[in-house]
């Protein structure tokens, strides 16, 4: 998609933005050399979570099971039952095509999403705009003036403050799902009683 074409989905209203929620788990938080476990999306089109159109992936692996994988409730052989990296990558470059990318802490799984793209030999990956829950929670919180406590900007925990339930974490499904229930309160709480544009809610989450 083009700077024009990219620049024109900004200018919609956010109700219209073409939004994907984002979740990656991997071996540890070194996004360069720790590896990606499993790759899950759901399309978000406000106010619905099209949660018939998800993906899941679980991304192939040999080695021995990490601690990191038995948290994220996979098992050996969930692994060596699993994809390949590129055919995982293709079936999420197709479903995120044209897409706003939704996550919490979406730095992260972005920067997961381009290595992984540079182990293919592949170009790096520019969606039409990154949106961050726990950034837009972040800024939230600290404009009503509260000193932010640790564990506060936790996925449950930014869900627990609209009311969301509880949910089972650290499966990426899960969490994707968890995490694009959370931008949709995060993006009708601020745009209660205003037309607000894919543009403005993307400086919020930023």
């Amino acid at each position: 998609m083009g700077t024009w074409s990219r620049w024109q989905h900004r200018r919609k209203p956010w109700q219209q933005g073409n939004w994907l929620a984002v979740d990656i788990e991997t071996n540890g938080l070194d996004t360069k050399n720790d590896a990606m476990l499993t790759l899950a999306w759901v399309p978000i089109r406000p106010p619905v979570i099209a949660v018939d159109r998800h993906g899941y992936k679980v991304v192939q692996r040999t080695e021995g099971l990490s601690q990191a994988a038995v948290v994220h409730q996979l098992s050996s052989a969930d692994l060596a039952a699993g994809e390949p990296l590129e055919g995982v990558m293709r079936a999420f470059m197709e479903a995120a095509q044209n897409s706003l990318l939704v996550a919490h802490n979406v730095r992260f799984d972005y920067e997961v999403l381009q290595v992984a793209l540079a182990k293919l030999g592949q170009e790096r990956w520019r969606p039409d705009g990154l949106y961050c829950t726990l950034q837009a929670e972040r800024r939230r919180l600290l404009g009503s003036q509260q000193e932010l406590q640790q564990g506060e900007l936790t996925l449950a925990a930014c869900r627990a403050r609209y009311g969301l339930p509880e949910f089972n974490g650290h499966h990426a499904l899960n969490d994707a799902i968890a995490c694009a229930e959370l931008f949709l309160a995060q993006s009708y709480r601020f745009a209660s009683g205003h037309q607000s544009s894919v543009a403005a809610l993307l400086k919020q989450g930023r």
